[in-house]
């Protein structure tokens, strides 16, 4: 009984550590967004040059995401973690100490290239940490941090701009980040990770073992899952106001509504499917059918009539089935990382993510431009069922042999 309470303590310290990171990673993300305006209207830069940071970031982000994992599998989660945070939390403080345009796009440099830590390290820790009867809720925990912060973000950089201006928001919020590390740090003293499972093995490395271990059928499945998926999710997250505007002449406003309750409908969502993915065996149903019902909800945002109280529940049925396959997906996804080298396979294929996020929304933009606004929903889920389909393919590839790392 004992020890049996010592392991469902460790989990739960390991998930909140994990998942407070991962909440202010996502939380710098969207550190300087919200503040556009203040930017804008304060230093003179335009609007193209304040979206051009947002783009360094991302790209930065994705070229250093696989590299981390290898170093993540090589020297330890844990100190690459709390260091990139630290990382993110210091260019976030400095934003508002340099003053000038070429210092914001260096430090957006240095935070993008923090921000390439979280997932391999986070699932590195997750998978050798947390007790396998409660990893579901772990990958819940985890991308429920992520959405939260999404959701904090514009709301408390707003205010704090609006309040102090927008380079004594970034100091306070770079100052706070600091505390929190200093408390992480403490209390993650006992992590796990790949890096552990490597040396009580004593396999060493060898590129060409890795590099096949990552080329492989059911890593690239994974990795084009997550950029559909992040491809279909930019759909209603980040276009849904604009769309109904174009569209229906609905406020911006209420749009923007809309679109908290899709964040909030996901949150919930990840949440709920992380409990029911520690008591199902098999994960690929639940991942795929609920990207594709998801896909279906998103879909009906463009036929159903322009009534915000109709609009509300497709929004949040939408968000909520998305969420829900999160840890399922989470869960296919460890299968093919062998303990030894899952920061590298996460860094893999989690980069999709960033190729999806940039590369889609140059899609979305010509849709709106070109007087097809509703055309973004129906591409959106056309995107998120693909993935539902990506994740079945890769999920049955994982039940063959993958090749061992190295």
């Amino acid at each position: 009984m004992a020890v049996a309470a010592a392991s469902r303590a460790r989990d739960v310290r390991v998930m909140s550590v994990v998942g407070v990171c991962h909440f202010f990673s996502h939380f710098y993300q969207l550190a300087l967004p919200p503040l556009f305006v203040l930017i804008h209207e304060t230093q003179g830069y335009s609007y193209e040059s304040l979206a051009l940071l947002i783009t360094v970031f991302f790209a930065t982000s994705f070229s250093c995401q696989i590299p981390v994992g290898f170093f993540v599998d090589r020297y330890g989660a844990r100190p690459i973690l709390m260091a990139a945070v630290a990382l993110m939390a210091g260019t976030t403080c400095l934003y508002g100490l340099v003053p000038g345009y070429p210092a914001l796009v260096a430090l957006s440099v240095v935070a993008g290239a923090a921000n390439s830590v979280f997932h391999p390290a986070d699932y590195s820790i997750l998978n050798a940490s947390v007790s396998k009867q409660r990893l579901g809720k772990a990958f819940g925990v985890h991308n429920f941090g992520g959405f939260i912060g999404y959701a904090a973000a514009p709301i408390v950089m707003a205010a704090l701009g609006k309040t102090w201006g927008w380079q004594n928001a970034v100091i306070i919020l770079g100052i706070v980040g600091l505390i929190v590390v200093a408390v992480a740090t403490a209390l993650s003293g006992d992590f796990r990770d790949s890096s552990h499972a490597r040396r009580e093995t004593e396999i060493q490395s060898n590129l060409r073992a890795d590099l096949r271990l990552l080329f492989n059928a059911p890593a690239l499945l994974c990795a084009l899952f997550f950029a559909l998926l992040a491809g279909g999710q930019m759909g209603p997250q980040f276009f849904g106001d604009k769309v109904y505007y174009l569209a229906h002449e609905i406020p911006v406003l209420i749009g923007n509504s809309f679109i908290t309750v899709f964040v909030i409908a996901i949150s919930v969502g990840i949440l709920s499917g992380g409990i029911v993915a520690d008591r199902v065996r098999n994960h690929i149903p639940l991942a795929v059918g609920s990207f594709a019902a998801s896909g279906a909800a998103i879909f009906l945002m463009g036929i159903v009539p322009p009534a915000p109280q109709i609009i509300y529940v497709v929004f949040a049925a939408a968000g909520f089935l998305f969420g829900f396959g999160f840890s399922s997906r989470d869960l296919v996804v460890s299968k093919l990382a062998p303990p030894e080298a899952s920061g590298k396979v996460f860094g893999f294929v989690f980069s999709g993510l960033d190729i999806g996020a940039a590369l889609v929304p140059i899609a979305y933009g010509y849709l709106l431009g070109a007087g097809l606004p509703l055309l973004v929903f129906y591409l959106a889920a056309l995107l998120v069922a693909a993935a539902g389909i990506s994740v079945y393919a890769a999920g049955k590839s994982v039940d063959r042999p993958a090749p061992k790392a190295a």
